[in-house]
């Protein structure tokens, strides 16, 4: 199982990017609920990775607005990434209707590191709504500048075609519908997207309708 998307040469072209619906519900119990959740991923050339994440929520909850608050508790969209071939490290963004973000670096769950403790450089976070037949929707877009990722990696990274690991959730751990939701399935027994064995692969193409210097 993939996600396959593209690099673009000036700018994100939504539209010519698939979206992937979140579809794996996991640890379920009475009460839980299975919000309709999609994420799209590109890259721009030499630039950064952008993604874009959005849910029809009920119930929705947002309380924290600090930074690295614990956010995964509001109704929350979470992005895992390993963007260097051969470092086990990944980072997590997770995002809460506010705009409000959690970010932090490290090969496991245990002992992770929060990103603004490495560098000044940070992810560019913008929540927005959507209506859709009706409903509506909410949803973060996030842009992880090539720059933050060679500070916290120690390498030259520019965004270029290749292959990465990863994984896009869905949570909100303290909501009246509370739920957990991924795109590539989570295989543990109890509660835990800190589970890099189970990321899935992330290839990212040039853009043919789209000249690539």
């Amino acid at each position: 199982m993939s996600y396959s998307s593209y690099v673009f040469n000036t700018s994100p072209l939504w539209e010519h990017t698939e979206a992937a619906r979140l579809s794996f519900f996991l640890w379920e119990r009475e009460g839980f609920s299975r919000p309709e959740s999609f994420v799209k991923l590109c890259a721009v050339k030499d630039k950064g990775i952008f993604a874009r994440m959005w849910s029809f929520e009920d119930n929705l909850r947002c309380v924290f607005s600090v930074r690295d608050d614990p956010v995964y508790k509001d109704s929350c969209c979470e992005f895992f990434l390993a963007p260097v071939s051969g470092d086990p490290r990944y980072m997590n963004f997770e995002i809460n209707p506010c705009g409000a973000f959690l970010s932090q670096i490290g090969p496991v769950r245990e002992n992770r590191v929060f990103i603004k403790e490495i560098t000044k450089l940070a992810p560019e976070v913008t929540p927005f709504s959507i209506t859709e037949n009706g409903k509506t929707a909410w949803g973060c877009e996030i842009f992880i500048p090539d720059a933050l990722i060679s500070e916290l990696y120690g390498c030259n990274f520019r965004s270029q075609e290749c292959e990465m690991k990863g994984n896009f959730y869905k949570c909100a751990e303290d909501s009246l519908s509370p739920h957990y939701g991924a795109f590539f399935p989570v295989g543990s027994a109890t509660p835990d997207f800190h589970r890099p064995e189970f990321f899935g692969r992330i290839i990212l193409r040039n853009f043919e309708g789209c000249a690539i210097l």
